[in-house]
C-alpha cells in the first residue's frame, strides 16, 4: 500500500492492525514492525502516525509519521 500524508488511516487500520508489516521509509530504510494503532495528530506539525513495536506484544512502543513513510505491506516470512 502506497502511503502519503493524505492516506486514509482507517484503511491502514483495517489492513494492518495487530499484524507484522514492512514499512518502507522515504530515506530507503525498511522496518519490520508490529502495527498496534494509528494516531491522529492533526493539531500539530508532525502529522498522523502509526504506533508500533518490534516485539509483537500488545504493549505500545514507537511512532512513525506518515510523512516519513513511502509504503507499508504485510510481512511475508521467507522459507
Amino acid at each position: 500500500m502506497k502511503i502519503s500524508i493524505k492516506s486514509n488511516l482507517y484503511d491502514i487500520w483495517d489492513k494492518f492492525h495487530c499484524k507484522w508489516v514492512n514499512v518502507w521509509l522515504n530515506n530507503g530504510k525498511i522496518l519490520k514492525v508490529f502495527l498496534l494503532d494509528i494516531d491522529f495528530l492533526e493539531d500539530n506539525d508532525v502529522g498522523d502516525a502509526i504506533v508500533y513495536n518490534t516485539t509483537g506484544s500488545l504493549d505500545y512502543g514507537n511512532t512513525n509519521y506518515l510523512k516519513d513513510m513511502n509504503r507499508i505491506e504485510l510481512y511475508k516470512h521467507k522459507e
